[in-house]
Protein backbone atom coordinates (compact mmCIF):
# COMPACT_ATOMS: atom_id res chain seq x y z
CA UNK A 1 0.00 0.00 0.00
CA UNK A 2 1.41 3.36 -0.99
CA UNK A 3 1.89 5.90 1.77
CA UNK A 4 1.52 9.66 1.79
CA UNK A 5 4.42 11.86 2.84
CA UNK A 6 3.65 13.14 6.32
CA UNK A 7 5.49 15.89 8.19
CA UNK A 8 5.21 15.00 11.88
CA UNK A 9 4.04 17.63 14.34
CA UNK A 10 5.20 17.24 17.93
CA UNK A 11 2.07 17.79 19.99
CA UNK A 12 -0.66 15.80 21.66
CA UNK A 13 -3.10 14.25 19.23
CA UNK A 14 -5.36 17.03 17.88
CA UNK A 15 -9.01 16.32 17.07
CA UNK A 16 -10.25 15.77 13.53
CA UNK A 17 -12.09 19.09 13.65
CA UNK A 18 -8.95 20.95 14.68
CA UNK A 19 -6.92 19.35 11.91
CA UNK A 20 -9.61 20.21 9.37
CA UNK A 21 -9.61 23.83 10.48
CA UNK A 22 -5.83 23.99 10.27
CA UNK A 23 -5.87 22.38 6.82
CA UNK A 24 -8.42 24.89 5.56
CA UNK A 25 -6.16 27.58 7.01
CA UNK A 26 -3.31 26.43 4.80
CA UNK A 27 -1.49 23.96 7.07
CA UNK A 28 -0.65 21.10 4.70
CA UNK A 29 1.02 19.07 7.47
CA UNK A 30 -2.28 18.97 9.36
CA UNK A 31 -3.94 17.15 6.47
CA UNK A 32 -1.01 14.76 6.43
CA UNK A 33 -1.90 13.79 9.99
CA UNK A 34 -5.50 13.11 8.94
CA UNK A 35 -4.26 10.92 6.11
CA UNK A 36 -1.99 9.02 8.48
CA UNK A 37 -4.85 8.62 10.95
CA UNK A 38 -7.35 7.09 8.50
CA UNK A 39 -5.28 5.69 5.63
CA UNK A 40 -5.21 2.06 6.76
CA UNK A 41 -8.93 1.99 7.58
CA UNK A 42 -9.82 3.48 4.20
CA UNK A 43 -7.52 1.06 2.40
CA UNK A 44 -9.17 -1.89 4.16
CA UNK A 45 -12.61 -0.73 3.01
CA UNK A 46 -11.41 -0.25 -0.57
CA UNK A 47 -9.74 -3.66 -0.59
CA UNK A 48 -12.75 -5.33 1.01
CA UNK A 49 -14.89 -4.11 -1.91
CA UNK A 50 -12.46 -4.44 -4.84
CA UNK A 51 -10.42 -7.44 -3.63
CA UNK A 52 -7.58 -5.91 -5.64
CA UNK A 53 -4.51 -4.46 -3.89
CA UNK A 54 -3.51 -2.10 -6.69
CA UNK A 55 -7.01 -0.70 -7.16
CA UNK A 56 -7.51 -0.42 -3.39
CA UNK A 57 -4.29 1.58 -3.20
CA UNK A 58 -5.41 3.85 -6.05
CA UNK A 59 -8.87 4.33 -4.54
CA UNK A 60 -7.34 5.15 -1.17
CA UNK A 61 -5.18 7.88 -2.69
CA UNK A 62 -8.07 9.19 -4.80
CA UNK A 63 -10.28 9.29 -1.69
CA UNK A 64 -7.89 11.56 0.17
CA UNK A 65 -7.33 13.75 -2.89
CA UNK A 66 -11.08 14.15 -3.38
CA UNK A 67 -11.59 14.77 0.33
CA UNK A 68 -8.87 17.42 0.33
CA UNK A 69 -10.36 19.29 -2.63
CA UNK A 70 -13.84 19.21 -1.06
CA UNK A 71 -12.84 19.61 2.57
CA UNK A 72 -14.47 23.04 2.72
CA UNK A 73 -17.82 21.37 2.01
CA UNK A 74 -17.51 19.03 5.00
CA UNK A 75 -20.00 20.36 7.54
CA UNK A 76 -19.39 17.85 10.31
CA UNK A 77 -22.89 16.35 10.30
CA UNK A 78 -21.17 12.94 10.39
CA UNK A 79 -17.78 11.77 11.60
CA UNK A 80 -14.85 12.45 9.26
CA UNK A 81 -14.18 8.71 9.04
CA UNK A 82 -17.76 8.12 7.90
CA UNK A 83 -17.44 10.83 5.25
CA UNK A 84 -14.15 9.38 3.99
CA UNK A 85 -15.63 5.88 3.96
CA UNK A 86 -18.58 7.05 1.85
CA UNK A 87 -16.19 8.57 -0.67
CA UNK A 88 -14.26 5.28 -0.74
CA UNK A 89 -17.42 3.25 -1.27
CA UNK A 90 -18.53 5.50 -4.12
CA UNK A 91 -15.16 5.27 -5.86
CA UNK A 92 -15.10 1.51 -5.32
CA UNK A 93 -18.61 1.25 -6.77
CA UNK A 94 -17.45 3.17 -9.85
CA UNK A 95 -14.59 0.72 -10.22
CA UNK A 96 -16.94 -2.26 -9.96
CA UNK A 97 -19.11 -0.76 -12.68
CA UNK A 98 -16.10 -0.21 -14.94
CA UNK A 99 -15.15 -3.83 -14.39
CA UNK A 100 -18.63 -4.75 -15.64
CA UNK A 101 -19.45 -6.75 -12.51
CA UNK A 102 -22.92 -5.24 -12.42
CA UNK A 103 -25.76 -7.74 -12.83
CA UNK A 104 -29.53 -7.62 -12.40
CA UNK A 105 -30.96 -7.97 -8.91
CA UNK A 106 -32.40 -11.41 -8.29
CA UNK A 107 -35.79 -11.50 -6.60
CA UNK A 108 -37.10 -14.87 -5.55
CA UNK A 109 -39.78 -16.34 -3.32
CA UNK A 110 -37.41 -18.15 -0.95
CA UNK A 111 -39.08 -17.95 2.44
CA UNK A 112 -35.90 -18.73 4.42
CA UNK A 113 -35.01 -15.40 6.03
CA UNK A 114 -31.89 -16.66 7.77
CA UNK A 115 -28.49 -15.45 6.56
CA UNK A 116 -25.51 -17.77 6.72
CA UNK A 117 -21.75 -17.39 6.37
CA UNK A 118 -19.39 -20.06 5.08
CA UNK A 119 -16.14 -20.57 6.93
CA UNK A 120 -13.40 -23.16 6.36
CA UNK A 121 -13.25 -25.89 9.00
CA UNK A 122 -9.97 -25.76 10.91
CA UNK A 123 -9.38 -29.51 11.11
CA UNK A 124 -6.87 -30.28 8.33
CA UNK A 125 -3.07 -30.12 8.70
CA UNK A 126 -1.58 -26.67 8.08
CA UNK A 127 -0.60 -27.18 4.41
CA UNK A 128 -3.92 -28.76 3.49
CA UNK A 129 -5.89 -26.19 5.46
CA UNK A 130 -4.04 -23.37 3.70
CA UNK A 131 -4.75 -24.95 0.30
CA UNK A 132 -8.43 -25.37 1.12
CA UNK A 133 -8.60 -21.81 2.40
CA UNK A 134 -7.20 -20.52 -0.90
CA UNK A 135 -9.69 -22.67 -2.79
CA UNK A 136 -12.58 -21.38 -0.71
CA UNK A 137 -11.58 -17.73 -1.21
CA UNK A 138 -11.29 -18.28 -4.96
CA UNK A 139 -14.70 -19.97 -5.01
CA UNK A 140 -16.29 -17.10 -3.06
CA UNK A 141 -14.78 -14.53 -5.45
CA UNK A 142 -16.19 -16.45 -8.42
CA UNK A 143 -19.56 -16.61 -6.72
CA UNK A 144 -19.48 -12.86 -6.01
CA UNK A 145 -19.39 -12.16 -9.73
CA UNK A 146 -23.08 -13.06 -9.84
CA UNK A 147 -23.92 -10.15 -7.51
CA UNK A 148 -25.03 -6.66 -8.45
CA UNK A 149 -22.71 -3.82 -7.43
CA UNK A 150 -24.97 -2.92 -4.48
CA UNK A 151 -25.14 -6.51 -3.29
CA UNK A 152 -21.39 -6.92 -3.69
CA UNK A 153 -20.62 -3.80 -1.66
CA UNK A 154 -22.99 -4.80 1.16
CA UNK A 155 -21.77 -8.41 1.17
CA UNK A 156 -18.12 -7.38 1.28
CA UNK A 157 -18.55 -4.71 3.94
CA UNK A 158 -20.35 -7.29 6.08
CA UNK A 159 -18.22 -10.34 5.27
CA UNK A 160 -14.73 -8.82 5.05
CA UNK A 161 -15.04 -5.64 7.13
CA UNK A 162 -17.47 -7.11 9.70
CA UNK A 163 -19.57 -3.93 9.57
CA UNK A 164 -22.94 -4.06 11.27
CA UNK A 165 -26.11 -3.70 9.23
CA UNK A 166 -26.69 -0.33 10.90
CA UNK A 167 -23.21 0.92 9.93
CA UNK A 168 -23.65 -0.20 6.33
CA UNK A 169 -27.08 1.42 6.17
CA UNK A 170 -25.64 4.72 7.41
CA UNK A 171 -22.74 4.61 4.95
CA UNK A 172 -24.97 3.83 1.97
CA UNK A 173 -27.91 6.01 2.99
CA UNK A 174 -30.28 3.03 3.11
CA UNK A 175 -32.68 1.60 5.66
CA UNK A 176 -31.38 -1.29 7.76
CA UNK A 177 -34.17 -3.50 6.41
CA UNK A 178 -33.11 -2.73 2.83
CA UNK A 179 -29.51 -3.60 3.65
CA UNK A 180 -30.60 -6.87 5.24
CA UNK A 181 -32.67 -7.73 2.16
CA UNK A 182 -29.73 -7.07 -0.17
CA UNK A 183 -27.41 -9.04 2.12
CA UNK A 184 -29.82 -11.97 2.23
CA UNK A 185 -30.06 -12.09 -1.57
CA UNK A 186 -26.29 -11.75 -1.90
CA UNK A 187 -25.53 -14.61 0.49
CA UNK A 188 -28.29 -16.71 -1.04
CA UNK A 189 -26.63 -16.28 -4.47
CA UNK A 190 -23.16 -16.98 -3.09
CA UNK A 191 -24.36 -20.11 -1.28
CA UNK A 192 -26.00 -21.41 -4.45
CA UNK A 193 -22.86 -20.76 -6.51
CA UNK A 194 -20.70 -22.45 -3.87
CA UNK A 195 -22.90 -25.53 -3.81
CA UNK A 196 -21.08 -27.21 -6.67
CA UNK A 197 -17.69 -26.44 -5.15
CA UNK A 198 -18.74 -27.86 -1.78
CA UNK A 199 -20.16 -30.98 -3.44
CA UNK A 200 -16.92 -31.59 -5.33
CA UNK A 201 -14.82 -31.02 -2.21
CA UNK A 202 -16.90 -33.26 0.04
CA UNK A 203 -17.70 -35.82 -2.62
CA UNK A 204 -21.42 -35.51 -1.97
CA UNK A 205 -24.28 -33.11 -1.19
CA UNK A 206 -23.78 -30.64 1.65
CA UNK A 207 -26.50 -28.70 3.42
CA UNK A 208 -25.27 -25.14 3.88
CA UNK A 209 -28.17 -24.32 6.17
CA UNK A 210 -26.17 -25.59 9.14
CA UNK A 211 -23.46 -22.96 8.78
CA UNK A 212 -22.99 -20.12 11.22
CA UNK A 213 -25.52 -17.27 11.02
CA UNK A 214 -24.32 -13.73 10.41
Amino acid sequence: MATFRVNPISESAPSDQELIARTLGGDGAAYGILVERFQRKIYRVAYAITRDEIEADTITQDTFIQAYTHLGNFQGRSELETWLTRITINRSRDWLRRRKFVSLFSYDDDSDDRIYAIEPVDEQPDAERLFMSHQLRAAILRAERTLSSQQKIIFRLRHYENRSLEEIAELLGLRSGTVRAHLFRAIHKVRNELGEWVTQREGGPHDLSDDTAL
